[in-house]
């Protein structure tokens, strides 16, 4: 197919044209190029009805001119989200293939299977397929205010709704309910699912709720929350970006307090 986008990973870093405020893709006569170079190759999906590839290249590649590495984080706002889901996606699949090059049960090289997106042991038979983890993250409402926190590595003066990974047996409204006692020492109800989000930093799936306070008193948990309180609707700190659930979330929460709140006054 003539018309392809290529996302070249080295590492976790993706490679594009170098203009800072509209950054590019590389297409499929740019493979020629680094052929000699490729790891790994796989077809992960349509942009725009457009093949898009996610290709890995060796750690000595030396991008040529016009061209450089970035993360995929400094391109949210710059490609819209549906590309950005697209490069998770490659960037994730990449990661995997990279990390299961033999077989966790009996050492053996794997092989790709025919027909769907898994590894195989040709000596034991024992299959592989791309690690997914799930995330919850709550958004606690008290009245006309929500409670958020900030994690040491977030950006300065950054808080966001809590969130956690879910441990082995747990439902997804356990390991809510696990998460927020751990971290803020509150208690919740009412919980309500808002929307999900495959997230690849590294193979998260977040998935949002909304849940309503009952008690507690805010503690922060020792080195996982540097910071945790309430915040009036009408002014919230620094929020995450608008392409994070966790954002969407928020908005989402916000004007429904809001809008509940104008009808009643």
């Amino acid at each position: 197919m003539a018309n392809q986008l290529l996302f070249i990973f080295q590492g976790n870093q993706l490679l594009v044209t170098n203009s800072e405020s509209s950054p590019a893709l590389p297409n499929r006569s740019f493979v020629d190029s680094i052929q000699s170079i490729i790891l790994r190759d796989h077809q992960v999906g349509f942009y725009d009805h457009v093949l898009c590839r996610a290709i890995e290249v060796s750690d000595d590649y030396i991008p040529k001119a016009g061209y450089r590495f970035t993360g995929l984080r400094t391109l949210f706002g710059v490609f819209d989200e549906q590309l950005i889901s697209l490069i998770g996606r490659a960037l994730q699949i990449v990661e995997w293939d990279r990390s299961h090059q033999y077989c966790s049960k009996c050492g053996n090289e794997n092989t790709r299977h025919e027909h769907e997106l898994a590894k195989v042991c040709p000596s034991c038979s024992y299959r592989s397929y791309p690690r997914i983890s799930p995330v919850v993250m709550g958004l606690i409402v008290r009245d006309n205010e929500i409670l958020l926190a900030r994690s040491p590595h977030f950006a300065p003066g950054m808080y966001s709704a809590i969130a956690g990974f879910c441990e082995v047996g747990e439902s997804l409204e356990m390991a809510l309910h696990r998460e927020i006692k751990e971290e803020v020492n509150v208690a919740v109800d009412n919980i309500q699912y808002y929307t999900s989000q495959s997230w690849p930093f590294p193979h998260s799936l977040m998935v949002a709720f909304t849940c309503r306070y009952v008690s507690g008193i805010i503690i922060p948990q020792p080195e996982e929350i540097e910071d945790a309180k309430w915040f009036n609707v009408d002014a919230l700190p620094l929020l995450p970006h608008p392409v994070s659930v966790a954002r969407k979330l928020i908005d989402y929460t916000v004007t429904n307090i809001k809008a509940r709140y104008h009808a009643l006054h």
